[in-house]
């Protein structure tokens, strides 16, 4: 990480997507994370019960979280050039306004995040890079890696969830014209699961680095992140 960097608190809510994959097994990442299952009472966020709408705003914060942590983890990690070649194509998705042309590049945003965040996170010098951080690099850190997991947590609890509402809601004709919307989330999280989990197990490693502890329910609240900017 370079020296001499600006400072800036604040809490990185995007909506460009992650990861999008194939669902895959997802016992050995969240396993390593100690998330095997939803845990946790409703009361820091919203439970969704057989509620559509309250379904999709938690489906959205969640993945607006799993975003932002990844978005920090990439530029904590990653090379100076991996994390500013994502950045750039992150503010261009961002900026387009063609629909087909911002689908295209937040895609290329999933693959590159991806790429950069699993080379980071299995690069042997971790450990060493880690330690050369100053405080403020650790804090940020620490916050994306706590966010990475409590999302993780979320998405758990989203995924079964889905499942039982999708049932429910297919029977019910009030709710029909929310299906849609339901299933296109629960595929999201799907997606968001099978991916985080080829990295999370990585997380220990980072939380006991830097000093932070896990998230221990879905319902705590999240970090906020002393975000870098290199100079």
């Amino acid at each position: 990480m370079l020296k001499n960097q600006k400072t800036k608190l604040l809490i990185a809510l995007l909506t460009v997507g992650v990861f999008s994959h194939t669902p895959q097994a997802l016992a050995f990442g969240l396993g390593n994370l100690g998330i095997g299952g939803a845990g946790g009472s409703a009361s820091a966020s919203p439970s969704t019960g057989g509620n559509p709408d309250e379904f999709i705003k938690t489906a959205m914060s969640a993945e607006n979280l799993m975003n932002a942590s990844v978005t920090q983890l990439v530029q904590s990690l990653a090379s100076k050039k991996a994390a500013a070649d994502i950045d750039a194509t992150l503010k261009t998705a961002n900026t387009t306004t063609d629909a087909k042309e911002k689908q295209a590049k937040q895609l290329e945003v999933k693959k590159s995040q991806d790429a950069a965040l699993n080379e980071a996170l299995n690069n042997t010098d971790l450990k060493d890079k880690i330690q050369k951080m100053d405080s403020i690099q650790r804090k940020a850190l620490g916050a994306a890696a706590f966010n990475f997991s409590l999302a993780l947590l979320q998405d758990k609890s989203l995924s079964d969830q889905s499942k039982d509402l999708i049932a429910g809601m297919s029977s019910n004709p009030m709710n029909v014209s929310k299906l849609g919307d339901v299933k296109n989330l629960a595929s999201s999280v799907t997606n968001q699961l099978s991916s985080a989990s080829k990295v999370a197990g990585k997380m220990p490693e980072i939380f006991t680095a830097v000093g932070v502890k896990a998230p221990s329910t879905k319902d705590e609240k999240p970090m906020v992140i002393v975000q870098t900017e290199k100079e």
